[in-house]
């Protein structure tokens, strides 16, 4: 009976072991920094600070190299989309990290700062640099699920 009990406890334990892991993280800005390169100066230009408002949604699906990334956005009451899959995983610091992205028409990286609270967003890439880039100031959602929002009782 034991070594039945114990053959059951190490399917179960190894069915676990199988499980895929799931990680979403959420993150809510509400200003933003946006640069683009100037070629005569060789650096990039800061073209406007904007104070509205974007989230931005990283899952990383079995491991940090593979998932996808949405960035959305409003600008002048239109709603702008960013989103790629994931298909590379960078460790830049002990702390800071960056996801490299794609999808069929862009190429972009994602870069979490979590001492400064920001997310640096590099796209529209040619062969030598990424010709754009936004610095979004951000705080993280506190709820496990990012979908779902804690009820405050206010009396």
């Amino acid at each position: 009976m034991k070594a039945k009990f114990t053959l059951v406890l190490l399917l179960f334990c190894s069915l676990n072991l199988l499980a895929q892991i799931d990680i979403q993280k959420r993150f809510q800005s509400d200003s933003r920094k946006y640069y683009v390169w100037n070629k005569d100066y060789d650096k990039y230009e800061l073209m406007e600070t904007e104070y509205e408002n974007s989230v931005i949604d990283i899952r990383e699906i079995g491991s940090k190299s593979n998932g996808y990334i949405v960035v959305s956005m409003i600008d002048n009451g239109l709603v702008r989309m960013h989103h790629g899959s994931i298909y590379q995983f960078k460790q830049d610091s002990d702390e800071e990290g960056s996801w490299l992205i794609r999808s069929k028409f862009m190429k972009g990286k994602l870069t979490y700062n979590p001492k400064e609270n920001t997310i640096t967003y590099l796209y529209d890439a040619d062969d030598k640099r990424y010709n754009k880039l936004m610095i979004f100031y951000v705080q993280t959602d506190e709820a496990p699920n990012a979908s779902l929002k804690a009820i405050v009782k206010s009396d």
